[in-house]
């Protein structure tokens, strides 16, 4: 497969649906899968990336997005970033999902922007600022979508959550393993007493048989390891 990485920096500039202009140096972080648009107008960094945590709500939509405030961290426990932007005079902190089908340009609602405080509860920003930053990550989310090596950056963020996914899978096949081993002892027990009833029956009856309920068709075989 050819790679579609660049080899360095891109320097792009971006304007958005009412005409805001941006120049942007683009890095891509291949470890973590993710597209930093450092802004020289917001004094700062917007990271874009997959929201992992689609996966663990079964959620099949491939572009389910989270966009970080700042340079971003390997840590889901971090709200406050390096290189956060400012907007408005208003510093952004924390991280944000969305799905980027669902994005507005003209609408700031499909996106949470929560301003720096000094204490480690941050605020909503205001509608300004708000308005200005969804405008900006739609923007910069449909370029990084429409790259050549979006597709390469995904299979990335996805590699890296690979192995806590496959534990998770591994865990999720033995607990329905001893779930179905108890409800497969339960239908056992169930037809040795449909058979005890049925027996009584044929016994009152003069040996008129009773139909009983068909086997299943096969055993099913154990979930490989």
């Amino acid at each position: 497969m050819t790679s579609t990485r660049p080899t360095g920096p891109q320097y792009v500039t971006l304007v958005t649906e009412g005409g805001y202009r941006m120049h942007a140096t683009v890095t891509l972080d291949w470890e973590l899968g993710a597209a930093l648009y450092r802004v020289a107008e917001l004094c700062g960094t917007i990271t874009v990336a997959w929201d992992s945590s689609d996966y663990d709500r079964n959620c099949c939509d491939r572009d389910a997005m989270e966009v970080t405030f700042g340079r971003p961290s390997p840590s889901p426990f971090h709200q406050r970033f390096e290189d956060a932007p400012t907007v408005y005079g208003v510093l952004l902190a924390g991280r944000a999902n969305f799905h980027a089908a669902r994005m507005k340009p003209t609408s700031p609602w499909w996106l949470s922007v929560r301003r720096a405080q000094g204490t480690s509860d941050d605020a909503e920003a205001p509608d300004g600022t708000r308005r200005r930053t969804a405008a900006i990550v739609h923007t910069i989310t449909q370029h990084m979508l429409t790259r050549p090596w979006a597709a390469e950056l995904r299979r990335a963020h996805d590699h890296r959550h690979a192995p806590a996914r496959y534990r998770q899978h591994q865990q999720a096949i033995r607990e329905l393993e001893e779930e179905a081993a108890q409800l497969q002892e339960k239908l056992n027990r169930e037809r040795e007493r449909a058979a005890a009833q049925a027996a009584m029956i044929e016994a009152v009856t003069g040996g008129a048989r009773v139909t009983a309920l068909p086997a299943p068709v096969a055993k099913a075989q154990p979930l490989a390891a």
